[in-house]
């Protein structure tokens, strides 16, 4: 009787599993890392990632990892400037030359200090590493330096008004010394 209850049990989880199809991820024709198209979105957490292709893979992993880095320096805070220029000229009366340029500079400064931001993945495809960093804002180190980032900026802030109601002080007392002295 067991041999026979254990036989049932065996073929029936041969028809289970020969009944469930395997679904294979979708094939990405850009050949890059799942998390490079498609970044982590976690709570408390900023995700950037890195490509660079280099004939040194040491050189090529520093400069993803510097470039996922740079995409989280960017998240927290960047100055963008923009100039575009364009010039037309017509020359002529009966065949006129038309002549026209346009350009378009952009510029991005970044300037971040990123404290507790990790490398958390690498992948190394045909010649081209993809980076992953991440920045747990939730960890205590990184509350801590955010912290007296703030304290330090307020200190400023404050110093900065005082200095500033200081001289709006000390004009008012020569203005009316001003007035004393006429």
């Amino acid at each position: 009787m067991r041999v026979v209850t254990a036989a049932v049990l065996a073929l029936a989880l041969i028809v289970a599993n020969c009944g469930k199809q395997e679904m294979a991820p979708p094939k990405d024709e850009s050949g890059m890392p799942a998390f490079v198209l498609n970044p982590p979105s976690e709570p408390g957490k900023l995700f950037g990632t890195g490509i660079a292709k280099k004939a040194s893979p040491q050189l090529a992993k520093d400069i993803a990892d510097l470039n996922a880095k740079t995409e989280i320096a960017k998240i927290l805070g960047q100055k963008i400037s923009n100039m575009t220029k364009q010039f037309m000229q017509e020359a002529g009366i009966n065949s006129p030359e038309a002549i026209e340029f346009s350009q378009s500079v952009t510029k991005s400064v970044t300037d971040q200090n990123l404290v507790g931001v990790v490398i958390d993945k690498r992948e190394f495809i045909g010649g081209t590493m993809y980076s992953l960093a991440v920045l747990n804002l939730t960890d205590p180190a990184v509350k801590e330096f955010v912290k007296d980032q703030v304290n330090k900026t307020m200190a400023s802030k404050e110093a900065l008004y005082s200095e500033f109601k200081a001289k709006q002080g000390f004009e008012a007392l020569d203005t009316e010394l001003g007035k004393l002295q006429n």
